[in-house]
């Protein structure tokens, strides 16, 4: 279940996430949050290893940059913020978290870039419990932010508090600005592991379009089709549900709620 989850809800929700914060100002290298050693060698080298991570370009290299100017001044939270990002462009994700981690500790919870960073690639190298602390950081240092919520939720589905994951899911949901088809999924999962399939379904629907291919989210619209069908005596949702479980390739990796239903 776990494995097949990280592919649905992770994977799907970095790619979203890196796409968007490329275009932030700090992103762009407009600002830094702590402090940058003004010297004539950094002034230099510095913008040079920022403009190499924004084209994916000479990543070795940028990372000796950035490396460079830890060395010279281990306060510079942004340095290691760089440096995190470089290894995690180069696939280094386990030692990216670790440069992540020490940039947001020393900005001393002043980046919503470092913790949202550091939180979703913690979790996507199964560190479950620490992805948690740093989302939950992020709804109290920018509670105006739906992203803190939204990992919470997707925590929740490896965590399995359930209850807790739709609470913070409704809070996302109601920050974003725009329909958002991954935080649709995941509160789909949410409230058929709610067992509130009737609420469920109508969310399977608008994300469908996107996910009709991952076995999770066919496996739970099947669920939740089927116990809707059961309780209404409805013989076209019951038929609908096992269309939707047919779709699923790897039925061993379902969740057993789902599973057992169609044993």
């Amino acid at each position: 279940m776990k494995r097949i989850l990280l592919i649905l809800l992770v994977l799907s929700g970095l790619i979203n996430i890196y796409a968007q914060q490329n275009q932030t100002d700090y992103f762009l290298g407009n600002r830094t949050y702590c402090k940058k050693p003004e010297t004539e060698r950094i002034n230099k080298i510095y913008p040079l290893g920022i403009k190499s991570v924004q084209q994916n370009l000479f990543l070795g290299a940028a990372f000796k940059i950035f490396a460079e100017v830890i060395e010279s001044d281990n306060s510079f939270c942004d340095a290691y913020f760089w440096a995190g990002y470089t290894l995690r462009l180069s696939n280094m994700e386990k030692e990216a978290v670790i440069f992540y981690h020490a940039a947001d500790s020393l900005a001393q919870n002043r980046s919503i870039e470092f913790k949202q960073n550091l939180a979703t690639l913690a979790m996507k190298v199964g560190r479950m419990s620490f992805s948690r602390k740093k989302f939950k950081e992020m709804t109290e240092y920018f509670p105006e932010s739906p992203e803190g919520y939204y990992g919470i939720g997707i925590t929740s589905l490896f965590i399995e508090d359930y209850k807790y994951g739709l609470d913070n899911i409704n809070i996302a949901e109601k920050k974003y600005n725009v329909p958002n088809k991954d935080c649709q999924s995941i509160k789909a999962v949410l409230l058929t592991f709610n067992e509130k399939y009737e609420e469920a379904i109508p969310y399977f629907e608008e994300a469908a379009s996107k996910f009709k291919k991952d076995d999770t989210f066919n496996g739970c619209y099947a669920l939740s089709l089927k116990r809707v069908g059961m309780k209404n005596s409805d013989e076209k949702l019951i038929k609908k549900s096992k269309k939707y479980y047919e779709k699923v390739q790897n039925k061993a990796g379902l969740p057993e709620i789902v599973k057992k239903d169609f044993l």
